[in-house]
């Protein structure tokens, strides 16, 4: 089975179980707090990834990291992903469970990136047209790279618009490689 599709599924069952019990803000950053934990801990990772290690310890380990400090819910549910034999995918799950709750919510993950850090009124006019074409909440992560010269770029879903000045640089030089000026002797 695909790493995605079960990712997917068990997500859903979650998000599922969350919204049944009216605790989805909750199970929200629970997962938020699950993943970044274990993507910082190399170790961790090793642990949950080792198949010499039983279940047993494996879920002894994560009650003691995430002991009274995620959803009863959450916990069960890690322990029966451990039971389960798919630890290692937890990090997957907690990425696709964030996936569908934006879907839920209406939230649009955006990257904008700039040659230098953005001005708040130039911010708000590229994100209110970019929110009144989509109709959805938009949740912006700015980054600034000095590369693109000027100007921005937008990423969203599988979409990029590229107004950069590096963009327009490139677009002339291959204006101006194909030559088509004809010399008439």
């Amino acid at each position: 089975m695909r790493v995605t599709l079960l990712a997917k599924r068990y997500a859903q069952a979650l998000f599922d179980l969350a919204v049944e019990n009216n605790i989805l803000e909750e199970v929200a950053q629970d997962m938020i707090l699950v993943k970044s934990v274990l993507e910082e801990s190399r170790v961790l990772r090793k642990l949950m990834a080792n198949p010499v290690i039983d279940y047993p310890k494996k879920i002894k380990v994560l009650d003691r990291i995430f002991d009274k400090k995620i959803q009863k819910l959450t916990h069960k549910f890690l322990q029966l992903i451990t039971r389960k034999g798919r630890e290692v995918y937890i990090t997957f799950i907690a990425t696709a469970f964030d996936v569908i709750y934006k879907e839920y919510k209406n939230i649009l993950p955006v990257k904008l990136t700039t040659a230098i850090a953005v001005d708040e009124k130039i911010k708000k006019e590229i994100l209110d047209k970019l929110a009144q074409v989509t109709d959805m909440n938009l949740e912006v992560t700015e980054i600034v790279d000095k590369e693109l010269i000027g100007g921005f770029k937008l990423n969203f879903e599988d979409y990029q618009y590229n107004n950069s000045v590096k963009k327009q640089l490139q677009r002339l030089a291959k204006v101006f490689s194909e030559n088509l000026y004809i010399s008439k002797k």
